[in-house]
């Protein structure tokens, strides 16, 4: 076991000082304990709230928690998420107008999405817009169209139509592949689960099934846009190697950017630290990838105006199997967790000359949980490439977590 030095144990005693204790993490617990939060925000037109996982019901319902401060005390007026334009504007509806069902709704949007505490997020933006219709919380994705699993079942149904006798070659290559909309193919590679073939390759033999068959509807122009959008949700995904985050970065920025300048709206830009961070380059180490994050896009555009406020945790549990241990004394958590206090929030900017703002802008590791993690190799699972204070504005820290809830399609 390591021992502290003298700067970690002045960094410990000034966290000590100047941290902000918060009271109960859950989303309907009175918002007097993020005052200082408010206080500090006065200058932001796009804040960045980035989590160190999805997984976490504590974080997800702190972030809920700094979405409604923003929102009911600041005039934040937009929540952007990283997901499919078409999803995201189905939920804006709902929020806005009541049409469709909010849990339906979420079993479209990205598979970390779909748990009870994102449906409290709409639940509660549904509520807000009631009581501010000409002035309504706004959300929008990110992304462009992704393939769902009603284009599988589009392509079945033109195929069923028109070559019945095909129908069980076509099912060879979507339902290996389908899957991947529950649980990732590259989480089943990790999890030893993966059938084999890589599914962008029965995706294409899908494709070339379609165009083979004859024009014998209208409905196979239909037919032919969905097979190539279930392709390209294959080839670029994380598992194909050729997911490119460095141009989804820019992407995501852009979007944002031009929300702001057509609408004039302050935005909250809810995703993972990874995302939000600033950084020039990021080291995501889990996944051996390295890109210039959206945080430091938005920094570029916004300057002071962009907020960068992370939320993380000690230890604890993602899913009823799966326990998150206190992480390595190498990470920059270690030298943060105070056992004697379960929530704070810390200003990053600022820091007194000295131990404390070497320590700030040293180098670190600082923990990332994603969809891959293994307890065996949690010392693998962080981000990398600069110090707390150059990537974040304010730390929001909570010590245990415990898992979201997954939402039962069947309610």
């Amino acid at each position: 076991m390591s021992h502290p030095t003298s700067d970690t144990v002045e960094v410990t005693q000034w966290i000590r000082e100047t941290a902000h204790p918060l009271g109960v993490v859950e989303a309907d617990a009175p918002l007097s304990d993020l005052n200082p939060l408010a206080e500090r925000v006065d200058a932001v037109v796009v804040a960045g709230v980035g989590m160190t996982t999805r997984a976490g019901h504590e974080l997800s319902t702190a972030v809920h928690r700094v979405l409604r401060i923003l929102v009911e005390r600041k005039g934040f007026r937009a929540l952007a998420l990283l997901d499919d334009e078409i999803v995201v504007a189905a939920m804006d509806e709902y929020t806005r107008t009541g049409a469709g069902n909010p849990r339906e709704l979420l079993q479209d949007a990205w598979i970390p999405w779909r748990n009870a505490e994102t449906l409290a997020v709409l639940e509660w933006v549904r509520d807000f817009n009631r009581t501010h219709r000409d002035d309504p919380l706004r959300l929008f994705g990110l992304t462009s169209e992704a393939a769902k699993p009603s284009h599988y079942a589009q392509v079945s149904a033109f195929v069923e139509a028109v070559a019945p006798q095909r129908l069980g070659e076509l099912s060879s290559h979507y339902d290996p592949i389908v899957t991947a909309h529950r649980l990732g193919e590259h989480i089943q590679r990790a999890n030893g689960t993966h059938p084999g073939r890589p599914f962008v390759d029965h995706a294409k033999d899908a494709l070339a099934l379609v165009e083979s068959l004859p024009d014998a509807t209208e409905r196979k122009p239909a037919a032919l846009a969905a097979a190539r959008l279930i392709v390209r949700y294959h080839e670029f995904s994380t598992a194909s190697g050729r997911r490119d985050f460095a141009a989804e970065a820019a992407d995501a920025a852009d979007r944002i950017a031009d929300w702001h300048d057509r609408t004039g709206h302050h935005i909250v830009y809810w995703e993972g630290v990874s995302n939000t961070a600033v950084a020039e380059r990021l080291t995501v180490a889990a996944m051996s990838q390295e890109f210039p994050t959206t945080g430091s896009l938005l920094r570029k555009r916004f300057g002071a105006g962009y907020l960068s406020l992370a939320v993380g945790f000690d230890h604890g549990e993602v899913r009823a199997d799966l326990a998150i241990p206190a992480p390595s004394e190498d990470f920059a958590d270690t030298v943060l967790d105070l056992p004697e206090r379960e929530s704070y929030l810390l200003d990053l900017r600022n820091p007194p000359a000295g131990a404390v703002r070497r320590w700030l802008h040293q180098p670190s590791k600082f923990r990332l949980i994603i969809g891959t993690y293994n307890p065996r190799h949690d010392a693998d699972h962080y981000i990398a490439g600069a110090g707390l204070g150059d990537w974040f504005d304010i730390l929001l820290r909570i010590r245990t977590i415990t898992p979201t809830h997954p939402l039962d399609p069947a309610h």
